[in-house]
């Protein structure tokens, strides 16, 4: 088997994806439009998908590693999404009235709103300021406290493939009110007790389950954003594609073929170690970012650097967004030397998590 591939995107979550899939065998050579015939085609972001691309190239006879635009509204749609947990009894926070007055409680809005329509809010005031933000319909859910994880899984259209847990830092700081992002750091794999991984593998085989029930028929990922809470699993989101930076720190942990897996359902094999991901952002990151600073990268062969939000010109790289890079690594402690990287880069009003671990 011998494929040009389209990778459908242009952050640093695709430039994994492409650094992966081109280093398959199986891989003919990456093309860059659709108009290139790629023999397959695999979509990174949800706003494609979301769109119904899966569903129009599929019937122009092109195979698609993404989910089709009926099952895309588990992302697109918190309400559709709650209802599919509720009917299948897949654990998640309990709806609470608009106006419930029990702080704190998390607003979400119903659609695609680019990590930007849900929030935990504390008191009335913070409820107020965030609803009149949000020009969608919105509901509102019981806090829920715990430990998070993201499960990463690929559905063939008969079972589900999982990929180890990875743990994500989304908020900007360490302080709790920080804002949410889409994503600061982040690693795998996560270290679970024997109770946390039999409840995980229960709620694995309800997510299989629930797909198989509806009659969900394609070939892509679903991720599992869940809480541990009162002695369970609970489930805070679901996505219709790998997560970012989560990508990044699974497939740099694969082992094995990335498109063995995708084409011929191998299990994931992994490296030792762990895999981890630090997030450099523009200053302002997420409102209002400061771009078009000079990036220049220190030389440090440990570190893989995926460029999310850079521009070049002349010889020389620049900001040009608000998650500017993502800096991987695999080793037994690969935060320390992520952050001394970190330090390292030569760009004005960058910042960065310094306080995330493992350990």
């Amino acid at each position: 088997m011998s494929l040009k591939i389209c990778v459908v995107g242009s952050g640093a979550r695709e430039e994994a994806i492409k650094e992966a899939v081109s280093s398959s065998p199986m891989c003919a050579g990456l093309v860059s439009s659709f108009d290139d015939n790629p023999d397959l085609i695999i979509f990174g972001p949800e706003q494609p998908i979301c769109d119904g691309l899966v569903d129009y190239y599929k019937s122009k006879g092109i195979a698609c590693i993404g989910v089709d635009k009926k099952f895309s509204r588990l992302e697109s749609s918190k309400l559709f999404a709650k209802k599919f947990m509720v009917d299948h009894g897949i654990k998640c926070a309990k709806l609470l009235p608009v106006e419930s007055d029990i702080f704190p409680q998390v607003v979400k809005a119903d659609g695609l709103c680019k990590g930007k329509g849900v929030k935990v809010v504390y008191n009335r005031t913070e409820k107020d300021k965030f609803t009149r933000k949000i020009p969608k319909p919105y509901f509102i859910e019981e806090y829920l406290d715990g430990s998070e994880i993201s499960v990463m899984s690929y559905f063939n259209g008969k079972k589900l493939i999982n990929f180890c847990p990875a743990r994500d830092f989304k908020r900007l700081t360490s302080d709790i009110r920080s804002p949410n992002t889409g994503g600061m750091g982040a690693y795998c794999p996560v270290d679970l007790s024997d109770a946390q991984l039999q409840k995980l593998q229960i709620y694995l085989d309800l997510l299989q389950n629930a797909l198989i029930c509806e009659g969900a028929d394609f070939n892509g990922f679903i991720y599992s954003g869940l809480i541990w809470s009162r002695d369970d699993w609970y489930v805070l989101e679901y996505n219709v594609r790998l997560g970012d930076p989560e990508c990044q720190v699974i497939l740099n942990l694969l082992e094995n073929d990335f498109l063995s897996i995708l084409l011929n359902n191998e299990a994931p094999v992994y490296k030792k170690g762990y895999s981890a991901c630090l997030t450099i952002a523009a200053e302002g990151y997420p409102d209002s970012p400061i771009k078009g600073n000079e990036i220049i990268l220190p030389d440090d062969n440990r570190v893989k650097v995926y460029f999310a939000s850079v521009r070049e010109g002349n010889g020389h790289l620049f900001s040009d967004g608000g998650r500017v890079l993502s800096l991987c690594t695999v080793s037994e402690d690969p935060f320390p030397v992520l952050k001394n990287f970190a330090e390292k880069i030569h760009m004005n009003h960058k910042i960065f998590r310094n306080d995330i671990n493992i350990f």
